[in-house]
């Protein structure tokens, strides 16, 4: 039997792991023999490289590079990713990366004689366990699974990243501890507080932003090679410098995460620009500062410019535990995830907000625990306890109003269903949201509509979220039961034709 893969679908990096015949969790090495593999795509409608070759083209003229697509995956994007005039969506790009993973596994798997040598891998389907943040709302995880079934696997389940984080740590544990998961990725960021024991995770409280990654941190460093070019040169850089000021960033991020300084030289339009970025401020910077002109200023340090998104990390932080009805002093161990979180600042932060040291536990890799957490999942779903990141309500009327009534509370545990009866006029239209607090409609997200068809009078409706997160929606009237599963809109994902599409390019290797 094929076993189920665990996917860490990343903005800026993928992973893939299975459950090995010794049930530990194993990653499946790409064809670079790298066991994570850049999120970025490049194709033409016919053939795609994704990873590092995708990564190798950015440089040609007019290359159809794509990267960052998760953060738009399930949000509107216009002619973003419009290639050979069809519109791939955010979702569809994903589709492609994720047919580069399944290859890789099918690959794997033939190779360790769990597929025979005479299966195609065009009709082998691979079962898969797909991450996503746990701030995705019902929309972005729909998608991200349609995006799995376009690249042909069958997902099983879509689960939190923060809590396949923690279900690696946590088959470590010999006893009960509240864990706080700090899932900092390329993309977006998630704090997730749990208790875990013996492989038991049990989520109670996740918090996060959709869009604060790592690189976000990288556009700081991007940013500042852009003005000092700029001031020192009276030109600016050309258009067709953008991937290698990017690299270039990216690169200075990684030694930063090292070294305490970083130098490089910017070249551009015959000239060219020695810059020196620095981690943090070195005791006796700050008269060395006062005495250089405003103008000349080239210091640059990475952590006081960060400190923007760090004190979006801390509120968030901070909400989690206000909502968990925690303190510092209840939380046991810090988990970090993602790879933005081997910026010192991270650790270092973390580690003054809450007066513990942020310690890694032997033979765990925050690089690659999303992706054996997922694997592990698919073996203990009995023992994993996930929650709803949002609130889900419906449209009523009340006090001469249209309010959002939440029949399920965000950080509810999955799965989760709740009924209530309503007055409804007849041939009402049930509205489905997603949202926090305020009743305003206008404040939520509209997820679905459903015609009742009913006559006027008491309806009962049943809201649910499932395991994976997506909602259902039941209403009872007159005998009579409507059903309501909230799925992306046909109009805008056709599955069929995502798929077909997905099927006919041919991913190089």
């Amino acid at each position: 039997m094929i076993p189920t893969v665990g996917i860490d679908l990343g903005t800026t990096f993928s992973c893939v792991s299975y459950i090995d015949e010794n049930g530990l969790p194993v990653i499946i090495p790409n064809s670079d023999g790298q066991e994570t593999t850049p999120s970025v795509v490049w194709c033409d409608g016919k053939i795609a490289y994704v990873g590092k070759k995708a990564n190798d083209r950015k440089l040609q003229a007019n290359a159809p590079v794509f990267e960052f697509f998760k953060r738009d995956i399930g949000e509107e994007a216009p002619n973003r990713y419009i290639i050979n005039q069809y519109d791939f969506k955010a979702c569809g790009l994903s589709a492609i990366l994720l047919k580069k993973l399944r290859m890789e596994a099918f690959n794997h798997f033939r190779r360790k004689g769990i597929i025979s040598q005479d299966e195609r891998f065009d009709t082998v389907v691979i079962p898969a366990v797909i991450t996503v943040p746990a701030y995705f709302h019902d929309r972005h995880r729909d998608q991200t699974r349609l995006a799995g079934i376009a690249a042909g696997f069958d997902v099983v389940a879509v689960v939190n990243e923060p809590t396949a984080a923690a279900i690696t740590y946590g088959v470590r544990l010999n006893e009960p501890q509240k864990i706080l998961v700090f899932d900092l990725g390329g993309g977006t960021f998630d704090v997730t507080v749990l208790e875990v024991n013996n492989g038991e995770a049990v989520a109670r409280v996740t918090k996060g932003a959709n869009k604060l990654g790592g690189r976000d941190w990288d556009s700081i460093i991007e940013r500042h090679f852009y003005t000092v070019f700029e001031e020192n040169t009276g030109q600016e850089v050309p258009d067709d410098m953008g991937w290698e000021i990017q690299k270039l960033a990216l690169e200075a991020k990684f030694h930063l995460s090292n070294e305490p300084e970083f130098h490089t030289t910017i070249y551009a339009s015959g000239e060219s620009i020695d810059v020196t970025l620095y981690r943090e401020r070195a005791a006796g910077d700050d008269d060395l500062i006062i005495e250089v002109p405003e103008a000349d200023q080239d210091y640059f340090y990475f952590e006081e410019r960060a400190q923007d998104k760090l004190s979006l990390c801390k509120a968030i932080l901070s909400a989690a535990l206000l909502e968990a009805g925690l303190g510092w002093n209840d939380i046991d161990d810090i988990v970090l995830a993602g790879g933005a979180s081997r910026m010192p600042m991270v650790p270092k932060m973390l580690e003054q907000v809450s007066g513990k040291a942020v310690r890694i536990i032997p033979g765990y890799d925050f690089d690659k625990a999303i992706a054996q957490g997922a694997a592990l999942f698919s073996r203990n779903r009995n023992k994993v306890i996930d929650i709803c990141s949002k609130s889900v309500g419906i449209e009523v009327f009340s006090n001469g109003r249209d309010i959002v009534k939440h029949l399920i509370k965000n950080n509810s545990q999955l799965p989760v269903t709740v009924s209530e009866k309503f007055r409804a006029e007849a041939n009402a239209i049930l509205k489905v949201y997603e949202g926090e607090g305020d009743e305003n409609p206008e404040f939520c997200t509209l997820r679905g509509k459903l015609h009742l068809r009913n006559p006027e009078g008491e309806v009962t409706v049943k809201l649910s979220v499932d395991i994976n997160g997506m909602i259902r929606a039941d209403v009872e009237s007159n005998g009579t039961t409507s059903t309501l599963k909230i799925i992306s809109d046909e109009a805008d994902i056709d599955i069929a034709e995502l798929k077909a599409q997905v099927d006919k390019i041919e991913i190089r290797l």
